[in-house]
């Protein structure tokens, strides 16, 4: 790995950092935590999963999906229902109620990140912002 790259990603990864804590910040007014946030957007991506399938994904433990599950299925936020081939197995999935308060919450982050942009950025940079999203999401994506 050259110099370079290693203080560009110490850079970016830095900045997401930071980053994640301001659109972090904007949930305030939410009862969930941000692992329950996520456990919703998860279900909301991919409709029906198991809680071995949710664990893996947030790279948690059974137990600690379990009790996330317990409290968004206690909120009414998701259902937890048998698997039509194995009925031993729950399979989750997001309620109307989950659905609402994800998208509110997704609401809210981003109406704050169009005013920041707005306020910080030129049409110009934002078309670079723009043009290296692809790059940023194959990142993100990255599962070695």
């Amino acid at each position: 790995m050259s110099t370079n790259t290693y203080e560009v990603a110490a850079s970016l990864r830095s900045t997401v950092t930071r980053l994640i804590r301001q659109l972090r910040k904007q949930n305030i007014l939410s009862d969930f935590s941000n692992a329950e946030l996520l456990t919703m957007g998860l279900l909301d991506q991919h409709g029906k999963l198991l809680p071995s399938e949710l664990a893996e994904m947030e790279r948690i433990s059974a137990q600690a999906i379990s009790q996330i599950v317990n409290r968004l299925a206690e909120a009414g936020c998701v259902d937890r229902v048998p698997d039509e081939t194995d009925r031993r197995k729950l399979v989750i999935s997001l309620t109307e109620k989950g659905t609402q308060h994800l998208y509110e919450t997704r609401r809210i982050k981003e109406e704050w990140l169009v005013k920041a942009m707005d306020h910080l950025f030129s049409a110009e940079e934002l078309v670079l912002i723009e043009a290296f999203l692809p790059l940023l999401q194959r990142l993100a994506e990255y599962n070695s």
